[in-house]
């Protein structure tokens, strides 16, 4: 048989040859890609626990808030406000009447 013909067969005294440079740059593109990897996958991970954070933040935020009412002296200034605008619409037709009258 020739050696073109001859089967491949691999055992542990095989040996292959390959230039340092190459394997040198293939170690550092893995080192470089498991690195990266670790470094997006670290990263994702922070984002994510941050906005978990947030959320629940808001959402007691949002509790509070539905749950909050403005106290007693604030709500009665709030109902004599309303008082004082609906007095301040009938002056105003009354004065409007007034005027209306006066031109005549």
């Amino acid at each position: 048989m020739s050696e073109e013909n001859k089967p491949f067969q691999l055992s542990d005294n095989s040996n292959i040859s390959i230039p340092l440079r190459n394997l040198i740059s293939m170690i550092a593109v893995t080192a470089l890609s498991v690195w990266l990897y670790f470094g997006l996958t670290e990263r994702l991970s922070m984002l994510e626990h941050n906005f978990a954070l947030l959320e629940v933040e808001v959402e007691e935020n949002d509790t509070w808030i539905d749950n909050w009412s403005p106290p007693k002296a604030v709500q009665d200034t709030i109902s004599r406000v309303q008082d004082l605008e609906k007095i301040t619409i009938i002056l105003d037709k009354d004065i409007k009447y007034l005027k209306g009258m006066l031109n005549k």
